[in-house]
């Protein structure tokens, strides 16, 4: 496991950035006014240093120092936010062996290391993306780490966090940790202690597991939850909850939530649901993807969505076809019958679905805050690639795209307790800003059309932003290949590439008669997968001894890839 090459990375990325640029002027551009639900058009936007410090539809005029944006034509949102991630994993097979226990086959001490290596180029991606602020709603003390450290040595988002989750359980994977991220609450004096401990480390807010069932009914831990509750308000922070069937849910209301971070899934909202939630003004956030995602995983059938094929880290979305590795005698039985009876899954996921999204189009109707979050570092759902993601699912439900907009930025904020500084495009406000070249209130696909985005005054250069390794280039081509999305596949060489057999036999000389190639076999080749048995990086070259299925057949063969300017320039294989 070569994990030195992130760390490489960031030093190179982090010297060339400067801090906050000198005054922008953004010229005659829509505003989407969040707030109000109204696009102000050829509206004049004045940031100086880290603040919008005038909106108008007046001229401006400025100086030469001034750096001036022509807006024309274009759209301008907050900066989104991601109400719900997790930086203690990753979106790997391997992040939660309490869910699937592979570390016979790959160490957990490996993976939380990684996961550490991997936040500052998880943060490039999540602006590169337009989301400007992540909420981690729980993890280790290092957490703290992240926000007070980390984020402030590289270019990252607003981070805001808490430590462990509060929790009548906890996973047997995660108590032999040093700095363990669920803790087990068995009393009010165990969570004063532990808040205490916490508090010390200044949390944006608490996070409470409330976890019920086999055996652990949730009136039985109601009265911990409460005094968390109050011990979190006394403190002037918000208290989160996890808490996913309709029972459960409205204890934590009643006990004093403040967010709920996902669905009711277990049945539809009832009148009495919404009162408490309008009465107590709770945030509710979704969460629609995550569940799904897990399933995919295990059969190794992830959704291959282009954001995930050109966004999410490329060795972490590499190891969601890792199953295909794995016989029946090398996973859980459950995983088993999940192979033997895919439709089963399928069917659950429907059955959920429908109540997520038929709860979530009420719930919306009826007024209460929506905000967007997407448990971004559990099995499957990918630190800032699966943001969009989640915004499509929302979108099933039929709520409008403006309230998916504002989900994603006031509501977010609002529900966070954070709408002075960020969520919408004020004076005064944080410059976080997402230039659109397109209306996402008529299209919410829109959202992928970012020009620009501008972190707390500082123009961020999206296409040199994230810069990827060779190494994170080959991958992304393998992952590519596994999904047999050409296009994707194909992004990934350069316009002159050349393909060799060993030594220097000239086997494609075109990138137009590799894509034939290779769109062929997508099409016509059964159970095409590519497995790495094993990976060298010397500097622009990457060898990997490849394990190919094709149909029926088998085939061990080392590659060289040499990269050059971002693209695979060369290719040469060893049969």
């Amino acid at each position: 496991m070569n994990r030195n090459f992130v760390l490489i990375t960031i030093v190179v990325i982090c010297s060339t950035f400067s801090g906050f640029s000198q005054s922008i002027l953004l010229k005659n551009i829509n505003l989407i006014d969040v707030e109000n639900g109204k696009i102000q058009k050829n509206r004049n936007i004045l940031i100086e240093k880290d603040r919008i410090s005038k909106i108008t539809a007046d001229e401006i005029k400025v100086n030469n120092e001034v750096s001036i944006i022509d807006g024309t034509d274009k759209f301008l949102i907050p900066g989104m936010i991601d109400t719900h991630i997790h930086f203690f994993q990753t979106g790997s097979l391997y992040t939660r062996p309490d869910a699937i226990d592979l570390t016979n086959n790959f160490s957990y001490e490996d993976e939380i290391q990684f996961a550490k290596d991997i936040i500052p180029d998880n943060f490039k991606r999540y602006l590169k993306l337009g989301i400007t602020s992540v909420m981690d709603v729980g993890g280790p003390f290092y957490n703290f780490t992240v926000r007070d450290s980390i984020a402030k040595h590289h270019i990252s988002p607003n981070v805001y966090v808490t430590g462990p989750l509060f929790s009548p359980y906890q996973p047997k994977a995660f108590s032999s940790l040093e700095d363990i991220p669920i803790e087990k609450i068995n009393s009010k004096q165990e969570a004063t202690k532990l808040f205490n401990k916490m508090i010390a480390y200044k949390p944006d807010f608490i996070k409470i597991w409330y976890i019920s069932g086999n055996g652990l009914p949730a009136e039985k831990t109601y009265p911990i939850v409460a005094h968390i509750a109050e011990l979190t308000h006394k403190n002037n922070l918000k208290l989160t909850v996890h808490a996913t069937n309709l029972k459960t849910a409205k204890l934590a209301v009643k006990a004093g939530a403040d967010i709920l971070v996902h669905s009711v899934n277990d049945q539809l909202v009832d009148d009495e649901f919404i009162k408490m939630l309008k009465d107590h003004k709770v945030t509710y956030i979704p969460t629609l993807i995550v569940g799904k995602n897990y399933g995919k995983a295990y059969l190794a059938n992830p959704s291959n969505h282009i954001q995930d094929l050109t966004y999410a880290n490329p060795k972490v979305y590499g190891t969601l076809t890792d199953m295909n590795r794995f016989s029946d005698n090398e996973i859980p039985d459950r995983i088993k019958k999940l192979r033997k009876d895919p439709k089963s899954l399928e069917k659950r996921n429907r059955t959920r679905d429908s109540i997520m999204l038929t709860n979530l189009l009420k719930l919306t109707e009826k007024g209460i805050n929506i905000a967007t979050g997407t448990d971004a570092g559990n099995i499957g759902t990918i630190h800032a690639s699966s943001y969009i993601q989640e915004i499509e699912a929302m979108k099933k439900s039929n709520i409008s795209n403006f309230d998916i907009i504002k989900a994603s930025t006031i509501n977010a904020a609002l529900g966070f307790g954070l709408e002075g500084d960020i969520g919408s495009i004020k004076e005064g406000k944080l410059a976080d800003l997402v230039i659109l070249s397109k209306n996402p209130v008529e299209n919410i696909e829109n959202l992928n059309s970012i020009e620009e985005v501008i972190k707390s005054g500082e123009i961020l250069n999206i296409k040199e932003l994230l810069k990827e390794t060779p190494e994170q280039i080959v991958q992304r081509q393998v992952n590519a290949y596994n999904a047999r999305n050409i296009d994707a596949f194909m992004d990934t060489y350069s316009d002159d590439v050349k393909i060799y057999n060993f030594p220097n036999e000239l086997s494609i000389s075109s990138k137009a008669d590799m894509k034939k190639s290779f769109e062929t076999m997508f099409e016509k080749v059964p159970n095409l997968y590519c497995e790495i048995k094993n990976r060298i990086v010397l500097g622009n070259k990457v060898v990997d001894r490849e394990y190919v299925r094709f149909g029926d057949r088998y085939s061990n063969v080392i590659t060289i890839y040499e990269v050059e300017n971002g693209k695979i320039a060369k290719v040469t294989f060893l049969r």
